[in-house]
């Protein structure tokens, strides 16, 4: 009975392979291949979609590339067909894939982001543990930064199951010497730095004066090692020392997201990631037509296909623009193409939604 099973269930899986024809699948574009290795079809499968990402599928970090997707190809591929008389195929999973390779900033321009801005905190001397003053800023800054919608990872968060003694030690060495090792693992800034802080007896009769002091330096880590100088001054009042100290930290963590807000949104000027939302059948012929079009334009630095199944089923593709809206970046593919049927623009969600095609005749 057992050796039944087993042979029953190889004959569905058989079949199931069997089926698999090139062309769009539930989970992203079944490629035909050469090889029939499976080490060589699952790589040759994945070149084949890369002009869906990059220009002519070449990618300009191509040792990143292969480093990070084509040696590890099995974890981009699903069903495959190998053996037989027919054609070699393999699936191809987008989705997978896409994720990886906009995570790792390969797939577009530095400079650019598809969600929300992750930023490290690391405060605290260099070399030595961190002083309360530099926890408590840490903290505070960390959920200042939470609610102004960016992802912020304090190093020295004892709730974070995350951090320990050798990833700090480790991560504190890359901030301050190697950057782009970092960036590599999907973080955008780094925040370093120092806090003093002093309590002193105000004039008035029972009342303290505290003040904190951050020298700090402010990190873009896809660009370069070499830090931005900065800093931030908080003072509070308050009927005890250990009162006035504790608000004038956290208060200092509030004024310090302030700054880095600020000057994330002094480097992202003029930069616009745009999202076209492609509803109905799957086609990589009309992505590919897409990011053409959208690669015309001269103040698209690049644009790539972001999902395969986006969040209204649709094929999304992103265009990183520089110097235009989306309603401008509209106006400039309308001029290209007048036969481009758009159907909405969503100006605060940076969202362009794209006419499904017509059905084709039905045929008897």
């Amino acid at each position: 009975m057992r050796n039944f099973l087993v042979a029953a269930l190889a004959a569905v899986l058989a079949s199931g392979c069997a089926s698999l024809n090139p062309g769009p699948t539930k989970k992203g574009l079944a490629v035909r291949v050469s090889s029939r290795t499976r080490p060589a079809a699952r790589r040759e499968a994945l070149a084949g979609v890369l002009p869906l990402f990059f220009p002519d599928g070449v990618a300009e970090n191509a040792a990143r590339l292969d480093r990070l997707v084509l040696s590890r190809a099995g974890d981009f591929t699903g069903r495959e067909r190998l053996g037989g008389r027919r054609p070699p195929v393999v699936e191809v999973l987008i989705d997978e894939l896409a994720a990886v390779l906009m995570k790792e900033g390969l797939a577009r321009p530095a400079g650019y982001v598809t969600g929300q801005e992750r930023i490290l905190i690391a405060l605290g001397p260099s070399g030595r543990a961190p002083t309360k003053a530099d926890l408590v800023v840490g903290s505070a800054l960390r959920v200042a930064l939470f609610g102004r919608n960016y992802v912020a990872r304090d190093l020295h968060d004892p709730t974070d199951m995350a951090n320990s003694d050798k990833d700090i030690e480790r991560y504190k060495v890359l901030i301050e010497t190697q950057t782009v090792a970092i960036a590599a693992g999907g973080w955008d800034w780094a925040v370093t730095g120092a806090v003093s802080a002093a309590v002193v007896r105000a004039p008035t009769r029972g009342v303290y004066r505290a003040a904190a002091h951050l020298d700090g330096n402010f990190y873009e880590l896809a660009y370069s090692s070499a830090p931005i100088a900065f800093g931030g001054d908080s003072a509070v009042v308050d009927v005890s020392t250990s009162a006035a100290a504790d608000h004038a930290l956290e208060q200092l963590g509030a004024e310090v997201a302030g700054g880095v807000a600020r000057r994330i949104a002094q480097r992202r000027a003029g930069r616009e990631s745009v999202a076209f939302l492609l509803p109905g059948p799957k086609d990589p012929a009309r992505v590919r037509a897409l990011i053409a079009a959208l690669r015309r334009v001269p103040e698209v630095e690049g644009a790539s296909l972001y999902q395969w199944n986006g969040p209204f089923d649709s094929m999304d593709v992103w265009a990183f623009v520089q110097g235009l809206t989306p309603e401008g970046l509209v106006a400039k593919l309308l001029a290209d193409d007048p036969d481009l049927r758009v159907v909405g623009i969503d100006s605060e969600a940076h969202e362009v939604f794209l006419e499904a095609p017509l059905p084709g005749p039905e045929t008897d």
